[in-house]
């Protein structure tokens, strides 16, 4: 946690700008202008989408740079070359180097790790870079790239602090990722986020892509595997293709990617390659998102953090064939009352554990309100190891990608 550990949990105490970030990086020589790159913002399905993307892009040939956050277990997982994380020497080498830089500006972590990620992108001379927005799309510092194309995935409630409290403040912040005469790519047709996005786009001259009526595509599941089906875009058509994350909201993820894909490639001087589509797809992975780290009994592993991503979660618990025991907590600044809610209406049986983060929310209250939401069984853990010693049947640990982390590094230790 080499450059997490500069900033003492004070990363979100900043005035809303990209002046910091663009005077640091025209201090640096602006690498940012030096590889093409894609953005990729909304509320989830970020970090699926930019998965199946880079594994498009590598299998067909080209040298990857991708950057996204938050990071699970430890924060070198932020910055990857072919999807590989960088080590911690090379953290350290980068952070040393950055060090005047975020004292100069006064950068917020995200800041930092944005700098970093063009500077280790220009040195490894990346083909194209796939960058995860981290919040929002007005003030998000990935915007110092000059894209080839942007996208919005979806736009649900989160994050409500900073971006706005309804869903068309949300989706009018998103939405200035949309640059001027550069194409946009919506994952979804719903509004508000479809008429704002109309608008802007027809202002700024913007090529606007969008699911449903530009590209179309059908899906399916069948656990534990998840396919996308009579994908059409133009005059591509794939009829199918077995995908690397298991899910019906993957199949929207993989189109939206395929989608990027397909746009950028003539820029990037690469022929799609259907069999090798198929193959990348199917091989793209992501940690913490529906994530089968066990198969008897079955251990589940999702980060669904928000209303929206639990939803969908829920939606794919209904899609296995058989009923698993949830496992839960929240940080505090997440609607978690309302999510208990939606857990609720799935199962009358829950699992509730410590998260070990100051943002976490108390596992008293937890339990008050699993009480007053009429859980008929409810089993408390006072942390990761207590709970996983004692998890004997089908399960899925979720809400929080702290906790998603905490057990993940949990498991790796009991592996060695």
């Amino acid at each position: 946690m080499l450059l997490w550990n500069l900033f003492k949990g004070l990363e979100l105490n900043f005035t809303p700008t990209l002046e910091r970030i663009k005077k640091a990086c025209q201090e640096a020589g602006n690498p940012q202008d030096t590889y093409p790159s894609v953005i990729v913002g909304g509320t989830n399905g970020k970090g699926s989408t930019t998965a199946f993307l880079e594994s498009l892009y590598r299998h067909h040939g080209l040298k990857t740079g991708r950057f996204v956050s938050p990071h699970l277990v430890d924060e070198t997982e932020r910055w990857r070359i072919n999807n590989v994380p960088i080590d911690e020497k090379t953290l350290q080498r980068y952070v040393e180097r950055i060090k005047p830089l975020i004292e100069k500006y006064k950068l917020t972590y995200f800041e930092s790790a944005v700098l970093i990620a063009t500077l280790l992108f220009k040195e490894n001379k990346v083909d194209i870079a796939i960058i995860e927005a981290g919040l929002g799309g007005r003030w998000d510092a990935t915007k110092v790239h000059k894209p080839l194309l942007t996208a919005i995935t979806n736009v649900g409630l989160d994050h409500t602090k900073w971006l706005g409290s309804t869903l068309e403040e949300i989706a009018d912040d998103k939405t200035e990722l949309i640059y001027p005469q550069t194409p946009i790519v919506l994952g979804e047709d719903n509004e508000p986020l479809l008429s704002i996005a109309l608008k802007k786009a027809n202002k700024r001259n913007s090529p606007l892509y969008v699911a449903n009526k530009d590209f179309t595509y059908q899906g399916a599941v069948d656990f534990p595997n998840t396919y996308l089906r009579n994908y059409n875009f133009e005059d591509f058509h794939l009829e199918e293709a077995k995908l690397g994350i298991y899910g019906l909201k993957q199949v929207q993820n993989a189109a939206l990617a395929l989608t990027i894909f397909l746009l950028t490639a003539p820029k990037l001087g690469i022929k799609p390659d259907k069999e090798k589509i198929k193959t990348a797809l199917a091989n793209a992975r992501w940690e913490g998102r529906f994530e089968i780290v066990r198969e008897n009994p079955l251990l589940i592993l999702d980060g669904a953090h928000n209303l929206h991503a639990l939803k969908r979660t829920l939606e794919d618990l209904k899609t296995l064939n058989r009923k698993v025991f949830v496992v839960y907590s929240s940080m505090r600044d997440k609607d978690w009352p309302t999510q208990m809610e939606l857990i609720r209406k799935y199962t009358d049986r829950i699992g509730l554990v410590k998260v070990n983060y100051h943002r976490a929310e108390s596992l008293e209250n937890l339990f008050t309100r699993a009480v007053e939401l009429k859980f008929k069984e409810i089993k408390t853990y006072p942390g990761v190891k207590e709970m996983l010693e004692n998890l004997s049947e089908d399960s899925i640990i979720l809400g929080s990608l702290f906790l998603v982390g905490e057990v993940k590094k949990f498991l790796k230790e009991e592996i060695r």
